[in-house]
C-alpha cells in the first residue's frame, strides 16, 4: 500500500473568528514525521471566495518568510472538506501567559523585544516573487500572538 501524507489531531490550541487550531502531527511518505499546527476554516467561511483566497495568500506570504522566530509553512490541506493552514507548531508559552507569572526580567524583555523587531524587519523586506519587497505590516501584535 503506498504512503500518503496525513495528520494526526492531538489537541485545539485555539479558537478564533475564522478558524480553530489544532496541534497534531504531519506524517509523510518514508517516515517524515513534524509536529505542526493546524489552522481549520470554520464551516461557516468554507464557501466565502475572499477568506478561503485569504487563507491561500496568508499560506503563500508566510512560506516565503524565512526567520528564526517565524513558523515554516507545510502548506495547505483539506480537512473534512475545510481548507486549512499548516504551519510548524511552536512550542512554548505566549508573551500574554509569560506577563502573567509575573514581571518580565529586563534583559529578557530586552532580548525578546530584538528578537520580535528583527521578525518583523525580516517580513517587511523579504524579497517576493518579483525580486520586490514584501512590505508585510503584521496588523495584529499583542502578548496573546507572541
Amino acid at each position: 500500500m503506498a504512503e500518503r501524507t496525513r495528520l494526526e489531531f492531538k489537541q485545539v490550541i485555539g479558537k478564533g473568528g475564522f478558524g480553530t487550531v489544532f496541534r497534531a502531527t504531519l506524517h509523510r511518505p518514508g517516515g517524515f514525521r513534524k509536529e505542526v499546527a493546524v489552522k481549520v476554516l470554520h464551516d461557516r467561511w468554507v464557501r466565502e471566495p475572499s477568506v478561503t483566497a485569504r487563507l491561500r495568500d496568508e499560506a503563500r506570504t508566510l512560506g516565503l518568510l524565512r526567520h528564526r522566530a517565524l513558523p515554516s509553512v507545510d502548506g495547505l490541506f483539506r480537512v473534512e472538506g475545510r481548507p486549512a493552514l499548516v504551519v510548524e507548531f511552536v512550542d512554548g508559552v505566549t508573551l500574554q501567559v509569560l506577563r502573567a507569572l509575573g514581571p518580565v526580567p529586563p534583559t529578557a524583555a530586552l532580548e525578546l523585544g530584538i528578537e520580535i523587531a528583527n521578525a518583523l524587519h525580516a517580513a517587511y523586506h523579504t524579497a517576493g516573487p518579483d525580486g520586490e519587497p514584501l512590505r508585510l505590516i503584521h496588523r495584529d501584535i499583542k502578548p496573546g500572538n507572541i
